[in-house]
């Protein structure tokens, strides 16, 4: 008698920044890198979403300097989202040279002072709702 065995295997959502702090200079280009790992077969929905640095603080968020505040006391706004080839930059945004190149890195053009704060790399597929779905890259543009 022979036994059919089926096993399922379940991926998880794995979204990464390799450099989760950043030092730029005003009118110097960035590259916010961020990586993710899925089983999806189709495309996910890139998003990376600005939060402004806690009131008071001169710091981006949590992540390192032990200063938190909730988003409702910060400015929170989409930069870019992308799905396969196709990307579109948030209102805020719109006329600077920013864009989401290879996977989901985040290229801003000439970086402003005003830049500096945390920048969220969300990554959603309906296939891959297990995991960690977002990382975080602080950006500090000094002056």
């Amino acid at each position: 008698m022979a036994r059919l065995m089926v096993s399922w295997v379940y991926g998880a959502m794995e979204v990464t920044v390799p450099d989760p702090y950043t030092v730029v200079l005003p009118l110097q280009p960035v590259t916010l890198r961020c990586r993710y790992e899925t089983t999806a077969t189709t495309s996910p929905i890139v998003t990376w979403t600005y939060k402004s640095p806690c009131p008071g603080t001169g710091t981006g968020t949590s992540t390192g300097t032990g200063t938190t505040c909730p988003d409702t006391d910060r400015t929170v706004r989409i930069v870019a989202a992308k799905q396969g080839s196709a990307v579109t930059v948030g209102p805020f945004y719109q006329g600077r040279p920013i864009t989401i190149v290879n996977e989901a890195d985040l290229q801003l053009g000439p970086a402003a002072w005003g830049d500096g704060g945390s920048y969220v790399c969300s990554v959603a597929s309906v296939e891959d709702l297990l995991g960690s779905s977002e990382a975080t890259a602080e950006l500090v543009v000094l002056g």
